[in-house]
């Protein structure tokens, strides 16, 4: 093995090069992506040196072999932001914004006709799902209908978004699109996959910062380093989010199991392989997981480029032990159970001062001492991270990836193609932190980054569009798919950023665009051009529950637990063999509690609801930028026959029942507003009361659950 020379950020030892091979799965591992433990590690690294034939360019050397590829990186360019082109003669009237500009330009260019817009119905269906979740009311079509009417289509539209953004439904809905991205779960995953009990923080911290509206630059720092920020325990509300946000750091799989097989070291890479990947992922649309064993193969990053961007998280523990109650509280908790520690010792003098003789005294004491110590208060608790600053344990390069392998030290420092050398890591406000997830905080979150105001602008773009500008979102290297307008995607980021990394202010923009607003294009594929969608999974089973009447308003909290089927129950191990924490099993809320959003359902990672599962509910155990849709005999099996459609029928029925009176023909109206918020044909009312006659309302609603319309949007 040749011996390369020190890479930028190194301070000594060789450094392997050349292809590893594919990783071993190992014992309970979560998908496969880690480099094997044990007895197979030194047949893995006889493999990878045998690989390493070649010295590899380091510092300025790197540098210079990386900056050809850099330049043809379009997304490694600083933001091009150029006004948008003036629109041709005789379409000066359609666009709204500089986004439909753009857009016209390219309809134009393409030769393809303008889209005409959205009839209203169909556009406050959509504004109330993409911006909601949620389908409207009959009287939320008809108000937005009589607006238009009133004054025009374009102040009806603003006044709905701002409507739809004020409300608290909106940081719900677009929760969901942040928590795949970071791999929300409330389990660990592995084997056990026991549950968190103190996860649905993060996912709560989420949908709070969006309704608030808080600066994607805030939001991004708080979650990689909220605790650095606030300095020390928290003393705000504010504080206590920041704090909360750290959570980021906890929600990849976690293998509690591993010091039973003396796996320590190797749960340890994961976690920061895992920190690693899905920051590089989540913020920077940057594959790191094609460099951990190796130089990335098509983009320009090396091997040492993710071990530096790893030494950012070198110090992180788990603080498990951090409360979140602010200072006053924390102090009145801390009295009042250092006064019941107090009175619990004296009780237990006495117990030992009396004779065993005195059994009846000696029980009444041991009584008033557990009711004491049963009266001591709890600090609350979080799924939290913080540093260990006074023994931060060096990085080093691993050899394909096994951590049993390490080679030369690196310190923190950003991929060679934007700064070579180590990170400037400021001293932290605590010195109990070291300061690292800061620097990388501030470093990702600067205005002048090339990517992350692309990143995620290109998420809502795909949120409310159907489609991304840039159709592989997490991977804004050589390897994803260049963006289908560049100067539009420039564009958008360039005013997040000048609007101050508002993601309402994001979202309002989009929304209200005539190019939002057109109507489905139908056959005509072009990227500019809206067409149906199904409903995502969380969508199709909040829809049943609004129309039947059942959703409850759940806000907040911990998750709730469905009923599952016995046979789903049956087919996991953990189930059958809980622990006295209660964190293995599976733990049904009362029936009453079941009828939430999807949001606050427990995300187990083994174990899903099968409805959920059915429509593309993604894997929890890796970042997920962009669901897949399919179409499965389970859907079509799970709409027409599964509990929750049976249960929604039937109380959709009696809903109907009630607020339609007892005319067949007003009740399949009633139907249809609640539905799909228009009036049915004749030959759909005549098919409805056939239905009906023969085999109840129930199976009517049941019907109409199981139509393509009530789980698509236009």
């Amino acid at each position: 093995m040749s011996r390369g020379r020190a890479v930028p950020g190194s301070r000594r030892g060789p450094r392997a090069g050349g292809a590893c091979p594919a990783p071993v799965r190992s014992r309970g591992t979560a998908a496969g992506r880690h480099a094997p433990s044990g007895r197979l590690s030194s047949v893995f690294v006889l493999v990878a040196l045998a690989a390493a034939g070649c010295p590899r360019p380091a510092s300025a050397a790197d540098a210079a072999a990386r900056a050809a590829p850099a330049a043809a990186l379009w997304s490694l360019e600083p933001l091009a932001a150029s006004d948008p082109p003036p629109p041709p003669p005789g379409h000066a009237g359609w666009p709204r914004d500089g986004i439909d500009r753009f857009i016209l330009a390219r309809l134009v260019a393409d030769g393809i006709a303008l889209p005409p817009p959205a009839a209203a119905r169909t556009l406050a269906r959509r504004l109330f799902f993409d911006l909601h979740g949620l389908p409207p009311t009959p009287d939320d079509v008809d108000r937005f209908e009589a607006a238009v009417q009133a004054a025009g289509p374009d102040a009806a539209a603003a006044a709905l978004v701002d409507e739809l953004l004020a409300s608290p439904r909106f940081g719900e809905h677009l929760a969901r699109l942040w928590l795949d991205v970071v791999r929300y779960a409330d389990s660990n995953g592995f084997d056990w996959d026991e549950f968190r009990p103190e996860a649905w923080r993060f996912r709560d911290y989420v949908v709070r910062s969006f309704n608030a509206d808080k600066p994607f630059d805030r939001f991004l720092r708080e979650q990689l380093a909220g605790d650095e920020l606030v300095g020390g325990p928290p003393e705000s509300p504010a504080d206590q989010d920041a704090w909360i946000a750290t959570g980021y750091l906890r929600l990849g799989p976690h293998d509690n199991a591993a010091g039973l097989f003396n796996e320590q070291a190797r749960s340890r890479a994961e976690l920061l392989a895992d920190l690693t990947e899905t920051t590089g992922s989540a913020f920077l649309g940057l594959t790191f997981s094609c460099c951990r064993c190796h130089d990335h193969k098509v983009d320009p990053l090396s091997q040492a480029d993710h071990y530096r961007l790893r030494a950012f998280f070198a110090a992180v523990r788990f603080a498990d032990d951090a409360p979140l109650d602010l200072g006053g509280e924390r102090e009145e908790i801390a009295a009042h159970n250092r006064g019941c520690d107090a009175e619990a010792a004296a009780l237990r003098g006495q117990l030992e001062a009396l004779p065993e003789s005195e059994k009846s005294a000696r029980e009444a004491l041991a009584a008033r001492i557990g009711a004491v110590e049963a009266s001591k208060r709890r600090f609350t608790r979080g799924l939290l991270m913080t540093d260990e600053a006074a023994t931060i344990p060096p990085t080093h390069v691993l050899a394909g990836g096994d951590h049993a392998t390490p080679l030369e030290e690196v310190l923190p420092g950003f991929p060679v193609v934007f700064a070579a050398g180590p990170a400037v890591i400021p001293a932290p406000a605590d010195p109990r932190t070291s300061g690292r997830r800061r620097a990388l905080a501030d470093w990702i979150a600067s205005p002048t980054h090339p990517l992350t105001a692309r990143v995620f602008v290109n998420r809502i773009w795909q949120a409310l569009h159907g489609r991304a500008l840039v159709a592989t979102p997490d991977d804004f290297g050589h390897a994803g798919s260049p963006p289908a307008d560049r100067a539009l995607l420039d564009h958008l980021a360039d005013g997040f950023l000048r609007d101050g990394w508002s993601v309402k202010r994001l979202v309002r923009r989009v929304a209200l665009s005539a190019t939002y607003r057109q109507a489905s294009a139908g056959a005509v594929d072009h990227f500019a051009l809206r067409q149906p969608r199904r409903l995502a999974a969380e969508q199709v089973r909040d829809a049943m529950l609004h129309v039947s009447g059942l959703l409850d308003g759940k806000r907040d909290g911990p998750p709730v637990w469905p009923e599952l089927p016995q046979e789903v129950l049956d087919s996991n191990p953990a189930f059958l063999d809980d622990n006295a924490e209660k964190t293995k099993g599976w733990y049904p809320s009362p029936p009453e509690d079941r009828f939430c959003r999807s949001l606050f359902l427990v995300q187990k990672r083994n174990t899903r609801v099968p409805l959920l599962e059915a429509f593309d509910l993604p894997d929890n155990s890796l970042p997920c930028a962009r669901r897949g849709v399919s179409t499965t005999p389970a859907q079509a099996l799970m709409l027409l026959n599964g509990p929750l459609t049976i249960q929604a029928s039937r109380a959709w029925a009696e809903r109907v029942a009630g607020e339609a009176g007892a005319d067949p023909a007003a009740r399949v109206n009633r139907l249809f507003a609640l539905a799909f918020q228009r009036a049915p044909e004749a030959e759909e009312v005549e098919a409805c009361l056939v239905l009906a006659e023969a085999r109840g309302l129930a199976e009517v609603c049941r019907a109409l659950l199981n139509v393509n319309e009530f789980v698509s949007v236009d």
